[in-house]
């Protein structure tokens, strides 16, 4: 299978956020930490977005979707910080990763091997 670099690039990107999703479940008990809810489901769309990514690699189509739905929903989980009074520092870093997600998905998605989408 042929990968190309714009499918690459939008792959490790959703990793990367998929590993900070994890990582930000060790800051549960911050004092201006996200409620816990939030917190947790964001570990476990990281969890998904991880177990995905391998048959997302190997040109899998269920695990391209479950590796976009898990990042579209992590994003969506962000979006509350614009509208709570949020410290300004949650809220630069709730939009940079939409951003980072919009941005990610679009390359995984429109980089994707053809032949991996249209199954």
């Amino acid at each position: 299978m042929t990968r190309t670099p714009v499918y690459t690039t939008g792959y490790v990107i959703c990793v990367v956020l998929g590993l900070a999703d994890l990582v930000g479940v060790a800051g549960l008990d911050m004092d201006d930490a996200p409620p816990a809810i939030v917190v947790i489901l964001g570990g476990v769309f990281g969890l998904v977005t991880l177990a995905a990514a391998v048959p997302a690699w190997r040109g899998n189509r269920a695990g391209h979707f479950a590796v976009a739905g898990s990042r579209a929903l992590s994003a969506l989980l962000a979006l509350p910080a614009f509208f709570v009074d949020a410290p300004t520092w949650a809220r630069l870093l709730a939009g940079g990763l939409v951003l980072l997600t919009i941005v990610g998905l679009g390359l995984l998605l429109s980089g994707a091997p053809r032949h991996a989408m249209a199954r």
